[in-house]
């Protein structure tokens, strides 16, 4: 399954929960033409991104959205050099101005590692009692006391710091009737707790994930969550005492592994969701039987009973079968200098995909390199090169500077091919077989001795004929 019906699949999954129509609009010129995409993370497991709203700002700078939740969620829209936040509530009008649109630079364009840095978002008529408004008072004296008392909570570990700083915020934010906030407050006081704490680890996972309510679409439960669970497979299989307690997971069996983790204090719903990450992670770790870890969150599909991860799992395991190497190939939209529409397709040949952006030194230079392997390859192997660029014209350019040989084609749907062939940094190739399914999944780059390994698959190939 592609990340585009990946994507379809969780909104329809999630549809039905998020019930109650709200809408958000505003004016900003600077932005005028711009895609403007709300997404939210509805589970800790892959923490995949998903739709909420969609539209193009109108040329005047105005624009309006609708988008339905069934609970206070927090919802994002990147914005080039910003992540622009708010807290959306069941039914609620919102108001918002976006920053001054600042574009991202070349270097943070093409790299890998940058996070936009995050925005709230203004919102018209905000009042001190709004639950935004609540939330943006909390975290920025939250943030404030994790500044001031550095020194005190991540290098000499005080525990009475940690007690003074929970004190005085509760002072100031006391708890009320509404969850959300709550929940905000208690895992982010997990979070400098998990800091401070950390040779009790297992302790402080069992007081915030074994008798209180799960809160999977909140950012700070899934934060403490992810940070206390990630590689737990992995974790417990280097300590030897806990070779019988890991065994189930390691032989894929959610049942008895999940009865395991109820067995040290975990409830069920938790219990589930940590053995379903467990297995999610074991399988990218290269570390245990990815057979075993699949057949893992095979079980889970069919046996977990608690449903938001029910709903969730279809999607986890699309999501790790997509992309294997023996998987379908993803489709991806392709327009080529002519403006002429196509798809990647096998003429009998294998085909060498190569994602680059023009003002990448590294996709020059492997482009560079695949100008002589194609001489030498092009009877049984076509290049198939896919500018990423935001601008398709810097890409033409450096065809015509260079003489390339091949047909050159851009991504109709950039961030699209982005999510499906998870891009990211270019230049980035796979090797896709003659029957259109992928070989190499990332294949190794020009540079890095493609050819060779290539030569060899293609005669294995043949020999199997």
């Amino acid at each position: 399954m592609s990340r585009t019906l990946l994507l379809l699949f969780f909104t329809l999954c999630f549809g039905p929960l998020f019930g109650q129509m709200g809408s958000i609009s505003g004016q900003a010129p600077g932005y005028a033409g711009k895609e403007l995409v709300f997404y939210t993370y509805p589970e800790p497991i892959t923490h995949q991104p998903v739709r909420l709203a969609k539209t193009t700002i109108g040329e005047d700078g105005t624009f309006k959205l609708y988008f339905k939740v069934d609970q206070p969620t927090e919802i994002y829209a990147d914005l080039e050099k910003y992540r622009g936040t708010l807290v959306a509530e069941p039914a609620a009008q919102y108001q918002i101005s976006l920053p001054a649109f600042a574009p991202r630079t070349a270097q943070e364009a093409a790299s890998p590692y940058f996070e936009p840095e995050l925005y709230w978002l203004g919102l018209k008529d905000a009042k001190p009692s709004d639950l935004n408004s609540q939330v943006r008072a909390f975290l920025t004296d939250y943030n404030r006391e994790l500044v001031l008392h550095t020194h005190d909570l991540y290098q000499k570990k005080s525990k009475d710091t940690l007690k003074a700083i929970i004190a005085r915020l509760e002072k100031n934010y006391p708890t009320g009737n509404r969850i959300y906030f709550n929940t905000l407050k208690t895992y982010s006081y997990g979070e400098i707790e998990y800091a401070v704490m950390l040779q009790d680890k297992e302790g402080i996972a069992k007081n915030y994930f074994t008798s209180k309510d799960v809160f999977m679409t909140h950012p700070a439960w899934q934060h403490l969550f992810r940070s206390m669970f990630s590689d737990y497979l992995t974790r417990k299989s280097q300590d030897i005492r806990q070779k019988d307690f890991i065994r189930p997971a390691l032989q894929g069996n959610f049942n008895e592994f999940t009865n395991n983790l109820i067995s040290i204090g975990f409830k069920r719903d938790i219990a589930e969701l940590l053995a379903v990450k467990s297995f999610y992670d074991g399988f990218y770790s290269n570390k245990f039987d990815r057979q075993h870890m699949l057949n893992g969150l095979k079980e889970a599909k069919a046996q977990c009973s608690f449903e938001p991860l029910k709903v969730s799992l279809p999607g986890i395991l699309a999501m790790i079968i997509s992309l294997q190497e023996g998987s379908k190939t993803p489709e991806i939209a392709l327009k080529n200098q002519k403006g002429e529409v196509s798809s990647v397709r096998s003429n009998g040949k294998f085909i060498y995909l190569a994602f680059f952006k023009s003002d990448s030194k590294e996709s020059k230079a492997e482009l560079d390199s695949l100008v002589s392997m194609d001489k030498r390859l092009n009877s049984v192997l076509t290049i198939v090169p896919v500018s990423m660029d935001k601008n398709f014209q810097d890409a033409v350019k450096l065809w015509v500077e260079k003489k390339y040989p091949w047909e050159l084609s851009e991504a109709i749907h950039p961030d699209q091919a982005t999510l499906d062939y998870r891009i990211k940094a270019v230049p980035t190739f796979y090797l896709i077989s003659p029957d259109m399914n992928l070989m190499l999944s990332p294949a190794l780059s020009p540079s890095h001795n493609f050819e060779s390994l290539f030569v060899k698959i293609y005669r294995e190939s043949r020999f199997r004929k």
